[in-house]
């Protein structure tokens, strides 16, 4: 299983807490590191403190290269895809909430030609979302955190899903996932779920270090168990 470890909004906006969330990712075994990037009043003035400058982000992006893990961003503006493609950037990333909100600037990140993991709310029909050779779709249900009894997965096998975007509390989510065909998870990072607060509300729904290492040790087994 590809594991994205999403270290946004968790890093309070602290370069250093977002390198070490990087570097803990990297040695738990992620693939690969995320964050977002919108302006300091796009989703509320309350979450100012959150916004990435291009000089953080470039920095992040040299630290994570060093550690040999791939960093990529969400551009929810853009002028945030400009150094998505300025910074070349491995991967794209379109939110679930873009769809609706901001059709046009999914059109252009679709037009960069790159991997990109596009998110798919449950709610929206995935007939409504454009198709792409070089899409990764993921399965997300958007509430933060997901409890268990309301985390559900599409058909993987018959489906254009080939993964998920997960929120669900605790690992189960994730396994169940990737015993049922997903092949991609995105998931977000946190140093300790108790920081969850109103700005910051993934926290709870996230990983931390030893849960990233199960998930994945166990999705490997599971995988060569279904070879």
């Amino acid at each position: 299983m590809f594991i994205i470890s999403e270290i946004s909004p968790q890093f309070h906006g602290d370069e250093k807490v977002a390198e070490q969330m990087i570097l803990q990712s990297k040695l738990a075994g992620a693939d690969a590191i995320k964050v977002q990037l919108y302006t300091a009043t796009q989703f509320g003035a309350e979450r100012a403190y959150l916004e990435m400058p291009f000089d953080q982000l470039k920095r992040l992006k040299e630290y994570a290269d060093n550690l040999g893990i791939a960093l990529f961003a969400t551009p929810f503006t853009f002028d945030r895809l400009d150094w998505c493609i300025d910074l070349d950037l491995p991967y794209m990333k379109v939110a679930a909430r873009m769809h609706k909100e901001s059709p046009d600037l999914v059109e252009k990140i679709m037009a960069v030609g790159k991997t990109t993991f596009v998110s798919i709310p449950s709610d929206l029909n995935p007939d409504e979302v454009s198709k792409f050779d070089h899409a990764v779709y993921l399965h997300c249900i958007v509430q933060y955190p997901t409890r268990i009894d309301e985390f559900h997965t599409p058909d993987f096998n018959n489906s254009i899903f080939d993964g998920v975007s997960d929120h669900s509390i605790g690992i189960a989510g994730a396994l169940y996932a990737s015993a049922h065909g997903a092949r991609y998870l995105e998931k977000h990072y946190t140093l300790d779920q108790a920081f969850q607060f109103e700005t910051e509300k993934a926290h709870v729904g996230a990983m931390d270090m030893e849960q990233l290492k199960l998930i994945k040790n166990l999705t490997g087994q599971m995988e060569k168990i279904s070879k």
